[in-house]
């Protein structure tokens, strides 16, 4: 089986069901950027409409415009959350606070099955008014509820989360205890949007009064989603697969530890903060992997992968096992049942305990036979990946997983749409035949600051692909020995020496040019190839004034350009993605620690370094940094759609992989 590609994901569950309702809880307009476009979360928006919320598809983004939460009116009809536990919980804490508002809240029948006592009993001690059912349907009447002191024994992030909204729609000071940390997206999208709320240890406060700001909402990719194709690509024979801009909370990526435990190589590379997230790409290979017991503290923050980990130990070398997970027999199904009870029917030898079960994987089973989703579209989706590892493990070609006789028929696909519309799509995007024949002409970019390792890689990408590497550092070379040549390096230190006429006269008389011969780089003077010329002590000393030209890099960038039209080129500078390349087919931004810099110049340095310490090495490249990024022209800035590649733990060879994983769609 090869899986090759790269993938992007609709925005997280979570991110999403919260942006919807942060953004209509304040007065104004909010912009909403990759938002789920799925039946769980469309829900949480719609009861943000019928609470007083417009909300108007832009296709690329959903524009919330809101009275706020204190003009917000009582809803015509039955909030109906679908099958979404997550959105219901929320909601039973935001509107428990809301006097003068009274609501019904509702669900599908697999929804009416769920608990919501573990979120209506801490809400009724702080005098929250509920009907008496403890599964939906559920009336809220609002009220001003008393000021929350709360400790959340359950690990629950939906626990946690509805007695903070309770306590931002009422009005009041909150203090929750978590001896059991959950996932923080509701603190971290709350302080994005301005709320001051703390955490101190196991402590999370907050106090009145709540400003609700309206703000623009990137929402990272789903990174549960990616599970499932992040598995497949580890149980695949060859390819690699790129994951692109999903979340990387540790609460919610801590699966990828997990898989990295069980022997999978997977690289992952965060690249900045969106709503107050962390979030990155992904890059994944083939892997031979180890049954191992997941530990009980890491059982929080995988409880939504556990079924799709459970594929994973099933393929796996020896014995995979979790326990303390009994929460995970209250979701869309008991997935623990759902997960043993369809690995026995398929010949696994499986033991289920209360708060988990046990599996001895095998890497070369092929699983045969029914299974029953249980309207669980976690389920049905893992069985999805079980089933592509089968239909390898017997000689067929994964996409025939979509044949009229499959080996596993999986029942109740059809749940599969409820949080993931577009899964088949991606699963026959990436089941890819061994790359043929690609883009015929790319241009690479790699941006970063000195020492990082953009040089070696740009050189090394470009020797291994027979690309031509553009060294724009030569021509700022060539155009400094012009003028110290002409009229000497006094007069490259005047103000403002490139306005001179004599400066303009130099550059109308004279033209550079770049030639390639077998891949090497030669800069023409007029037609003709300069060499050592331009490697001086002399040239070294004068180059910055002369990059620091705006007329000068205007040239330099416009040859460099001229010199991309017809080749496939590497670039690599300090505004290469930015200014030079905006369009590139691909932008990386190489970087690393100063200390690992300043490690790495002193080895470069070897004996010539002798008499200079590690420390003074250090303060010459932040002093270095600082001022690349302060140019006025050229300075050192990630593009905007760069890719961030930190090198200060990765060798050369890793870093190359990566690299050519992202290139591979236009390589040959």
């Amino acid at each position: 089986m090869n899986i090759q590609g790269e993938l992007t994901f609709q925005g997280d569950k979570s991110l999403s069901h919260r942006a919807a309702i942060f953004a209509a809880m304040a007065a104004g307009n909010s912009t909403i950027h990759n938002f789920l476009r799925g039946e769980d979360t469309m829900n949480t928006l719609r009861a943000m409409e019928q609470l007083g919320a417009t909300v108007t598809d832009n296709g690329t983004t959903m524009e919330v415009q809101s009275p706020g939460i204190t003009n917000w009116r009582k809803p015509d009809q039955v909030l109906d959350m679908g099958n979404s536990g997550t959105g219901s919980r929320l909601l039973l804490g935001l509107l428990s606070g809301l006097s003068g508002i009274t609501a019904t809240i509702d669900g599908d029948d697999s929804l009416r099955k769920r608990p919501m006592k573990r979120v209506t009993v801490p809400l009724r001690s702080v005098g929250a008014v509920f009907s008496d059912s403890e599964t939906l349907p559920i009336d809220v009447t609002g009220q001003q509820l008393q000021p929350i002191s709360f400790t959340e024994k359950l690990g629950s992030a939906q626990v946690k989360s509805a007695m903070i909204l309770a306590a931002l729609s009422s009005g009041v000071a909150c203090e929750i205890e978590e001896p059991i940390t959950s996932r923080d997206h509701t603190e971290n999208m709350l302080a994005f949007t301005g709320i001051d709320i703390r955490r101190e240890g196991n402590t999370i406060s907050l106090k009145p009064p709540y400003n609700f700001k309206s703000a623009e909402y990137h929402i990272w990719g789903d990174i549960s989603s990616a599970a499932f194709f992040i598995v497949a690509a580890l149980l695949s024979d060859s390819g690699s697969l790129v994951i692109r801009n999903v979340l990387l909370n540790p609460y919610r990526d801590r699966y990828i530890d997990v898989l990295k435990k069980m022997g999978g190589r997977i690289e992952v590379l965060p690249q900045k903060n969106q709503v107050g997230e962390k979030g990155g790409d992904i890059v994944v290979y083939p892997s031979r992997l180890t049954g191992i017991r997941i530990p009980d503290d890491w059982i929080p923050g995988v409880i939504d992968e556990l079924p799709i980990l459970t594929i994973a130990g099933a393929f796996a070398e020896g014995e995979f096992s979790y326990r303390s997970a009994k929460e995970l027999r209250v979701k869309e199904s008991d997935r623990i049942s759902a997960m043993a009870d369809n690995l026995k029917n398929l010949g696994m030898d499986v033991t289920e305990y209360d708060d988990g079960l046990s599996i001895k994987g095998n890497p070369a089973a092929i699983f045969r036979g029914d299974v029953e989703s249980h309207m669980d579209h976690r389920i049905a989706m893992s069985f999805e990946i079980a089933h592509l590892k089968s239909l390898s493990n017997a000689g067929r070609t994964a996409k025939e997983y979509k044949s009229e006789s499959p080996l596993l028929r999986i029942h109740g696909k059809e749940w599969i749409g409820t949080s993931f519309p577009d899964f088949y799509s991606k699963l026959d995007s990436i089941l890819q035949p061994p790359a043929t024949g690609g883009k015929k002409k790319i241009t690479v970019t790699f941006d970063g600051p000195a020492g990082s390792g953009k040089s070696t890689l740009a050189k090394e990408i470009a020797r291994r692909h027979s690309l031509y590497q553009i060294d724009s550092g030569a021509l700022y070379r060539a155009y400094t020995w012009l003028f110290i040549s002409t009229v000497g390096p006094a007069f490259l230190q005047q103000q403002d020496w490139d306005k001179a006429p004599e400066a303009k006269e130099i550059l109308q008389k004279n033209s550079f040019a770049i030639l390639f011969e077998t891949q090497k780089q030669r800069i023409l003077h007029n037609g003709n190839i300069l060499e050592a010329d331009i490697r001086s002590r002399e040239i070294t000393a004068h180059i910055k004034e002369i990059a620091d030209s705006p007329e000068i890099r205007n040239r330099v960038n416009e040859i460099i350009r001229n010199a991309a039209k017809s080749v496939s080129i590497v670039a690599d500078g300090r505004d290469m993605g930015t200014v030079v390349f905006p369009n590139a087919d691909r932008k990386f931004f190489i970087t690393a620690s100063i200390d690992e810099r300043a490690r790495r110049r002193i080895e470069q340095l070897g004996e010539k370094a002798a008499d200079t310490s590690l420390e003074t090495i250090r303060q010459e490249i932040e002093w270095r940094d600082k001022d690349d990024e302060s140019r006025k022209f050229g300075a050192l800035k990630a593009a905007r759609d760069a890719i961030w590649i930190d090198t200060t733990t990765r060798n050369q060879k890793a870093v190359s992989e990566i690299i050519e994983s992202y290139l591979q769609p236009f390589l040959e």
